[in-house]
């Protein structure tokens, strides 16, 4: 096999290498065979066309070589430099792509040249890896590849060094000047541009590709009547060919915008109607009417008139994502999902397709292979934030991958500062893992960047709280009264804050006026009505929740909110008399009465009920209204399977299930059915169908050990849990885990608790149930450290505050006295704290004290022997 040397071969060459395999055929691999001789005809007729730019016919000659000598990979290489003479990169790609495994020598610099015209720059530098060029020619070739491959990565400054280097050893080649002027352009330097073509122009062969980056250079620089000088002397020089090149397309296309924007309208048209009849008019037509059909709101003609159009031309990648982007937008996800990942390239796709594409995979619940399409487009565009983002907020929703999209996110905010709500999704990340110092930092920096950011603010100011970090929240409180003023949601988050800050009267004072000021906003009318709830003012909340609620028919939550603190003061007969009052006064809000009424007939048990008050709304498309009619069937599913009505329980099942496919406990209810019915078989049949369609999930592996428990006992229960907490390591299953292990193997708890906190160490509930284990098992001492870690994470919480005192009670009983006070304070019924307290303010020789404080304990648990045999050591020490 003859090794390639350049992008373009001469006849001669081409000759002569043919002679000499001719002469040598032991020696020609791949290249002999009985129609070479024939096949060589063709690539001489080829050159002579491609030379007088009749491109069509070099092309079909070259395919005809390829038919005579099919196995020759120099005529593959030959058709695929033809192809990217005219500027049909894909195809050039598409056509060396299969061999480059096998003559990557032969194909590589073709095919990288391909890629990087296509913008796929991490594919042409992957594919000159694969090869080490020998000649110069080869060298320099694959030097230009990768200059070019950087500019198209964005990578503009470090690509123009490589340009300038390689035109400066290369003085005459056309595609190192034409490089170094483009990454000046990208970069801003136009008036270098300028410079830099006028000198090689001095020194060249006057060439079209130089003077159009030349002119438009200066036509970004205003100097509209050079840039018309200069494409005008282009469009003289440039070659003739019967296919319309993209040089000339560039030419005309910028020359015609400056000629218009000098006044010089008729010269503009002339080259207006060159560019017209060489374009596509049919498919431009079907694109503005698939477009005006988008705007319109008409996707169904959009979609209609995409299809069509792919229809006519299959290969149409953008028609395909266009489709595809609609058809997912517009609940066709099938459809939409395929079409999208058929034609996307991580590469280069525009990234609003890859949005796209990415929600489709979402939705279709292909998640990995969404992050793996992310994956590949922010190495090929690293810089690019939009791809950070989404490929951040994706990835730290992935087990394992939460460190990558920690880097993508941190990435992306320390190109663009300002996003604050980037910052905002790793504060929630850090939040869910229990980690709120980390949360605080992202927090504190959004807030300094944005503060009328309100999702971010309202979500730093209940970290604050939370934390109880109340001097700082106040800071923030203030500095948003001051500063914003003027802002409803600026007024609203400070009184909410307020509000948990213990100032009730501020925040419902500054409430009030904000609701008269502005009677449309719902959120605080709702938070108005919170406070006067907490105040004891439970009729003005009802009433202003029923007026928030009108405000948004179509959202359930503050009807349902008014209707908990109805009921505090009302039976449940006077409730349903209150909704239908409700849905009098208000129409719109009828549905949603309607709704809770029938929940409520649900609760007391009147199905029957429920389902004549549901049957109004039965064609809704509301989602409440579906939830409500779900929990309807489950409710209906359970009375018959109570009644032993089993055909009626799994017939309200399967509707249910109908209803809401994804929902895993409604799809878990055949497999419950069966187990009351004692059909244990029939049971584990179903809960492998349930697995097969949801997977193995926390769900389904706690259903399946209770149907073991019940079939073979809660031995084999807790065996089986055991394995999947040591495959899983899903925290969801350890509570069931440990039930089962105090019974079943005590000697187990331990490990299993050390091995939670392990897995999870940042868990509020892994490390009070090691701490509470530990406790029991009296290990005080380290028991202490645990609850140490809760209270870095959770301040104020009661049960770390009461058992840390505990501990403590001997070793530093000043402390311990602190949390025990602060114990009683945020929990002042509580038994078991104010026993502590007490306790321990009779160790610190606070007997009256403590005497009050164990008193009120055992009020409140009349009969605990514990309890009372403190009571009496207090006394005595009296």
């Amino acid at each position: 096999m003859m090794k390639r040397q350049t992008l373009q071969k001469s006849l001669p060459r081409l000759v002569l290498a043919g002679s000499l395999l001719l002469a040598f055929p032991l020696l020609s691999g791949c290249n002999n065979g009985p129609d070479s001789s024939e096949a060589l005809s063709h690539i001489t007729r080829a050159e002579t066309y491609s030379e007088q730019g009749q491109f069509r016919s070099a092309l079909l000659e070259v395919k005809n070589a390829i038919q005579k000598d099919p196995n020759n990979v120099e005529h593959i290489v030959r058709l695929a430099d033809l192809y990217l003479q005219v500027s049909a990169a894909k195809e050039a790609s598409d056509l060396l792509a299969p061999w480059v495994k096998e003559q990557p020598d032969a194909v590589g610099l073709t095919l990288a040249r391909a890629y990087v015209e296509q913008g796929k720059h991490l594919s042409a530098t992957e594919t000159l890896a694969l090869q080490t060029p020998s000649s110069p020619e080869d060298q320099l070739e694959a030097a230009l590849i990768r200059a070019e491959a950087l500019r198209r990565s964005g990578e503009a400054a470090e690509a123009l060094a490589l340009y300038n280097s390689l035109s400066a050893s290369n003085g005459s080649n056309i595609q190192a000047i034409t490089g170094a002027l483009q990454a000046q352009i990208n970069l801003g330097k136009n008036a270098q541009a300028i410079e830099a073509a006028d000198v090689w122009l001095a020194k060249n062969e006057t060439a079209p590709e130089v003077l159009y980056w030349k002119g438009l250079a200066q036509y970004r620089q205003n100097q509209l009547k050079e840039a018309s000088a200069t494409l005008t002397d282009a469009v003289g020089v440039l070659p003739t060919s019967d296919i319309f090149l993209p040089i000339r397309r560039n030419v005309l296309t910028t020359l015609s915008r400056v000629l218009t924007e000098q006044g010089q309208i008729t010269e503009a048209q002339i080259y207006n109607r060159i560019l017209a009849e060489n374009m596509n008019s049919g498919a431009r037509e079907q694109a503005e009417a698939a477009v005006a059909a988008l705007k319109e709101g008409n996707f169904e003609e959009a979609k209609a008139i995409l299809r069509d159009t792919l229809k006519l031309n299959p290969e149409n990648e953008q028609v395909a994502l266009m489709l595809g982007a609609i058809s997912a937008g517009t609940g066709e996800l099938d459809e939409g999902a395929q079409l999208l990942k058929e034609n996307l390239d991580p590469e280069t796709t525009p990234v609003q397709f890859i949005r796209a594409a990415t929600m489709a995979q979402i939705d279709t619940g292909d998640r990995e292979a969404a992050l793996t399409t992310l994956d590949r487009a922010i190495k090929a565009r690293p810089n690019d934030n939009e791809l950070l983002a989404m490929h951040g907020i994706l990835a730290l929703s992935l087990p394992g991958r939460e460190n990558d999209g920690i880097a993508s996110l941190s990435k992306a905010i320390g190109n663009e500062p300002e996003r604050v709500r980037l910052r905002l999704a790793l504060a929630r990340h850090y939040l869910q893992n229990e980690q709120p110092e980390q949360a605080l930092g992202q927090l504190r920096m959004a807030f300094t960047a944005n503060p009328a950011d309100w999702a971010t603010t309202s979500t730093y100011l209940n970290v604050l709280i939370q934390q109880g970090e109340k001097q700082e929240a106040g800071e923030i409180r203030d500095s948003l009264l001051n500063g914003y003023g003027d802002q409803p949601r600026a007024v609203l988050l400070a009184s909410l804050a307020d509000a948990q800050l213990g100032n009730p009267e501020a925040a419902t004072t500054r409430l009030e006026k904000l609701t008269k000021d502005s009677p449309k906003l719902q959120q605080p009318k709702v938070a108005l009505a919170n406070l006067y709830a907490q105040s004891g003012q439970r009729e003005k909340a009802v009433s202003m929740l029923v007026d928030a609620a009108a405000i948004t028919p179509e959202a359930i939550r503050p009807l349902q909110q008014a209707g908990q603190i109805y009921m505090q003061d009302h039976t449940v007969d006077e409730a349903k008399t209150w909704l239908a009052s409700v849905a009098k006064t208000n129409p719109e809000l009828e549905q949603n009465t309607d709704t809770l009424t029938a929940l409520i007939a649900i609760t007391q048990g009147e199905l029957a009920n429920a389902r004549t008050t549901l049957s109004k709304w039965k064609d809704t498309d509301s989602a409440t209204v579906k939830r409500a009619l779900g929990q309807l069937l489950l409710a209906e599913a359970k009375a018959a399977a109570d009644n032993k009505e089993w055909p009626e329980a799994r017939a309200k099942a399967a509707e249910a299930i109908a209803l809401e496919p994804e929902n895993i406990g409604f799809a878990l209810l055949p497999a419950g059915i069966a187990q009351m019915e004692g059909k244990l078989d029939d049971a584990f049949l179903a809960l492998d169908a349930v697995e097969q369609t949801h997977g193995e999930v926390p769900a389904t592996i706690l259903s399946r050990a209770r149907l073991l428990q019940q079939q073979k006992g809660p031995e084999a229960a807790y065996n089986y849990l055991a394995d999947k907490w040591q495959a899983t390591k899903d925290q969801q299953i350890m509570p069931s885990l440990l039930g089962l292990a105090k019974e079943q193997a005590p000697g187990a708890v331990d490990g299993l608790t050390d091995s939670w906190v392990q897995e999870a160490p940042d868990s509020l509930p892994a490390l009070l149930t090691r701490a509470e284990w530990l406790m029991t098992d009296g290990q005080e001492t380290a028991a202490a450290s645990y609850y140490e870690k809760v209270l870095s994470q959770q301040p104020n919480n009661v049960a770390a505050l009461n058992n840390l005192a505990w501990t403590l009670r001997e070793e530093n009983p000043d402390r311990a006295l602190k949390l025990a006070k602060q114990a009683s304070e945020l929990a002042p019924n509580s038994p078991a704290v104010l026993d502590t307290y007490g306790w321990v303010l009779h160790l610190a020789g606070k007997h009256a004290e403590a005497k009050t404080a164990i008193e009120k304990a055992l009020d409140l648990a009349p009969g605990n022997a514990e309890i009372g045999a403190h009571l009496e050591a207090v006394k005595k020490a009296m």
